[in-house]
This record gives structure tokens, sequence and C-alpha cells, in this order.
């Protein structure tokens, strides 16, 4: 299972698109800020195989959410996929600093995330050897 975190529903819409189009046959959830991710965790029985987790959102942002994940025991395992738009090298030092797997700048168009959906792809297939 991937959990997709953005409040944007465009963005959102997309990334489903693209699981779909490329044949990514696992769940996809979604929340949307870091509060619901955190609490949809607390509430599953199982971890999901990724979380795929955009940084700007309201109420609790990728960063404090992310913090959160990486502290608790029992997600610290869990690969996250920091999708973004910013390009500052300060913030890919800061996310990989914060235990983020992965990022993925947002991209424009629904081919340009081809590249997200086989990252997802290759972590699950880990996941589930």
């Amino acid at each position: 299972m991937v959990y997709l975190v953005d409040d944007d529903e465009d963005d959102i819409s997309l990334v489903r698109e693209a699981f779909l189009t490329h044949s990514y046959k696992g769940p996809v959830d979604t929340a949307e800020n870091g509060m619901v991710l955190l609490a949809k965790l607390q509430a599953h029985q199982s971890d999901p195989d990724v979380i795929v987790m955009d940084l700007n959102m309201p109420i609790k942002n990728g960063f404090d959410t992310l913090k959160e994940i990486k502290a608790n025991p029992s997600l610290k395992d869990i690969p996250v996929i920091i999708l973004t738009a910013s390009t500052s090298k300060n913030d890919e030092v800061l996310w990989f600093d914060l235990g983020c797997s992965d990022y993925y700048s947002k991209p424009m168009s629904l081919k340009d995330y081809v590249p997200l959906v086989n990252m997802v792809k290759r972590i699950v297939s880990k996941s589930s050897l």
C-alpha cells in the first residue's frame, strides 16, 4: 500500500492517474496533511510500503510529519519519498538528514510522473521480499 499525502487535489489526481497508467497495482490511500496521515497510520494494523508526501501542507507540514514518523520506533522504517516543488540543495540535505528515502520534484504533466511510479514500484517490490 502507498500513502499519498498532499493537500492539492490536482496533484493527488495526477499521481493516482500516473499509478494507474503505469501499472501500479497496489492500493493507494490519501491524506490531505500530516496530521491525517499520522492518525491513519496509528489506526491501521499494518504499515504502508511507502509514503509519498508533499512538504507544504496546512495543519501539519511534511517536515514535521517526517520528523514524527522517523522518531516513532514502529514507523521509522517506512520509506518516505518527498514530493516537492523545491529545488533548494539546502532542503535536499535537510530531507535526507530527517530520514527521507528519496525525493521527486513535482512535474507538470502526467508522463513526467513515470520515474516516481517506478521509484515506488522498486520500494514496494523490495518490501515484499
